[in-house]
């Protein structure tokens, strides 16, 4: 899709929606991002509550990184949360646009 779909110069009044451009999309989205989202997940390194040994200013430093890695944590997983709700946002969509178009051609609708 190097072309925009529409040309907002050109539109005027007029909407259209593609199905299998958001179904691309969405596609697209949910199998290339998703999988790296839940990988970086796993890829925050962590640091060893041995690591700082006895020394009271390493240990607030290492407390630190804790809280830094839960929060990265959390972090991942509300953008995957937001992917996945935009890839099923995308294909709900598509598929009421091709419900609608079967309705105004006559066809019976998927169940």
């Amino acid at each position: 899709m190097d072309q925009p779909l529409i040309d907002p110069a050109t539109a005027g009044d007029t909407a259209m929606c593609k199905p299998e451009a958001l179904l691309d999309v969405a596609g697209k989205l949910g199998d290339s991002l998703l999988p790296r989202l839940r990988a970086a997940a796993y890829q925050v390194p962590d640091l060893s509550p041995a690591a700082p040994g006895s020394w009271d200013i390493a240990q607030g430093y290492g407390e630190t990184v804790r809280r830094a890695r839960v929060a990265t944590g959390d972090s991942l997983q509300f953008v995957m949360e937001q992917v996945q709700r935009i890839v099923d946002d995308l294909a709900a969509t598509a598929n009421t646009v091709r419900d609608a178009d079967q309705r105004a051609a006559g066809a019976v609708p998927r169940t």
